[in-house]
């Protein structure tokens, strides 16, 4: 049954709060929507031992069997490295390990045991269409991190309106997939979250379709047993936690995937550095420094207010 009012749904998936909306759909599109995400989380999940990302991992430079879905998220992650010019990689994982991050931070489960010990070797990562095989170098490991939710979020989003909803908001963890038309309105009003007085939102912005993506080390964090402050977001050329002095970037685009993407790269960068890479590849988005600065695309300017 289609309901005239939009339906909603909170959940925690693929170690993140999850944002269903829903209009002129039914409670099964929900039911889908989490569904879905829950199967994408088995297959992509690093910390899971029996997931395609952990046996790709750990099969010693072998190809390994894997669902359509993994080979594409990993090849689009692939391409991700190429348009970020490597500052975007999942070949990372062997140096989030050696940084600590070992356990969910959200759940607390251990990672099963990685194999690989280097870093940016996005490059030799294969993916074969015909033979459905995904192979990882036995010198490396891949995390999908998130451009997993990203895209996790672009695939169950175009999946609703392919089953009839009017509108839809998927937001995994912050990386949101918006289509169709909300009912009643010819856009969506969405909220840009300040790092610094969370929950309030420093920006709102109108998106008629795209997605929307923020990445940041406000979340994911730890401390190292020589009392330092690690985050996940590493810089694949020191193979160390990024030094930026940003807290957050947020990236709007056509897709989550590729506004997650971008979003990461730019936490590689400082505040003006980041903006201006945004700029080069047209995309719009912010930067929220430590001590509160915000930088900003001259183009953000088309989508606030």
């Amino acid at each position: 049954m289609t309901h005239p009012e939009p339906l909603e749904r909170h959940l925690r998936v693929m170690g993140s709060a999850a944002h269903l909306v829903v209009h002129g759909g039914s409670d099964e599109l929900l039911d889908h929507a989490e569904q879905r995400l829950r199967q994408l989380e088995e297959w992509w999940s690093r910390f899971l031992p029996d997931s395609d990302i952990t046996r790709a991992n750990q099969a010693g430079g072998e190809p390994v069997w894997v669902h359509e879905d993994t080979l594409a998220v990993v090849a689009r992650a692939l391409d991700a490295w190429r348009q970020t010019a490597g500052r975007f990689d999942i070949t990372v994982l062997p140096a989030l390990v050696d940084a600590g991050y070992t356990h969910s931070v959200i759940t607390q489960a251990a990672a099963p045991e990685v194999r690989g010990h280097r870093v940016g070797q996005s490059a030799l990562v294969g993916v074969d269409y015909d033979a459905g095989t995904l192979t990882v170098p036995a010198t490396t490991a891949i995390d999908l991190g998130g451009i997993g939710k990203g895209m996790a979020a672009d695939i169950v989003a175009e999946e609703l309106m392919e089953l009839g909803a009017h509108g839809v908001i998927v937001n995994v963890g912050g990386d949101l997939a918006v289509l169709g038309r909300p009912l009643g309105d010819t856009s969506w009003y969405l909220g840009i979250e300040d790092p610094l007085r969370a929950p309030e939102h420093l920006a709102f912005i109108h998106l008629e379709q795209g997605g929307v993506a923020t990445s940041g080390t406000t979340v994911r964090r730890w401390s190292t047993p020589d009392g330092e402050i690690a985050h996940h977001l590493i810089d694949p050329q020191s193979s160390a936690p990024s030094p930026t002095t940003i807290l957050t970037v947020t990236v709007i685009a056509g897709d989550a995937a590729t506004a997650e993407a971008f979003a990461t790269a730019a936490m590689m960068v400082d505040g003006p550095a980041a903006i201006a890479l945004l700029h080069e590849v047209g995309l719009a988005g912010l930067a929220i420094d430590a001590d509160g600065t915000v930088h900003r695309t001259l183009t953000m300017k088309d989508f606030e207010g």
